[in-house]
């Protein structure tokens, strides 16, 4: 099913969403990336928060509740560093359902080996989400934890373990055959989320 139009009124419920699971992981581990804040814990705005909430919803089987999502807003509300923190999050992050506890409530775990691609028609173009991604992981506690390699480019596991963000080019002949994980296509308000082997857009 498609999330269409604004976001459905409220939150979804805390046995329904990763997404819950997820902010505090990210409040945990990575942080503000720049100004008066910058290098204390990361936080969403409100509205940042529902939409990770919906974004992660699911079923009473732990299926994506929604197939499809777009995310528009104006310049300046945020979506750079949003995007930012979600390709973390699904590079490092509890972004796949793998159970319910005893009391109902979903648990997260990592995405098996992960690829997050930023994708733009130039290299030059990822720049911005790039320092965003590097901003929030330098001196963070996700770049201990994981024992991170906080490239200018790539960032990937020092120990040599599969997974990495990489900046891509759109036209780049390296895509094809690429499976994804998580990408941000070439506009910035659309993202693509890999589950097995399809691919969901939001």
């Amino acid at each position: 099913m498609p999330l269409t139009g604004n976001m459905p009124p409220g939150v979804p419920h805390p046995t329904r969403s990763l997404g819950y699971g997820i902010i505090r992981w990210a409040q945990q581990y990575i942080v503000q990336p720049d100004g008066e804040q910058a290098g204390q814990p990361w936080t969403f705005s409100p509205e940042q928060l529902r939409f990770v909430l919906w974004m992660y919803a699911i079923d009473d089987k732990g299926r994506w509740l929604y197939r499809t999502a777009a995310l528009r807003r104006a310049k300046g509300w945020g979506k750079t560093p949003l995007l930012a923190a979600l390709a973390i999050v699904e590079f490092i992050g509890p972004a796949r359902f793998s159970r319910f506890d005893d009391n109902d409530m979903p648990v997260g775990k990592p995405v098996p080996l992960p690829l997050v691609q930023i994708a733009a028609t130039s290299l030059d173009q990822t720049a911005n989400t790039r320092d965003m991604i590097r901003g929030m992981l330098a001196e963070s506690p996700a770049e201990k934890e994981f024992n991170l390699d906080i490239g200018k480019g790539i960032i990937q596991f020092k120990d040599g373990r599969p997974g990495r963000i990489e900046p891509v080019t759109s036209s780049s002949r390296g895509l094809e055959g690429a499976r994804p994980t998580f990408a941000r296509p070439r506009h910035e308000h659309r993202l693509c989320r890999g589950r097995r082997m399809s691919l969901r857009c939001l």
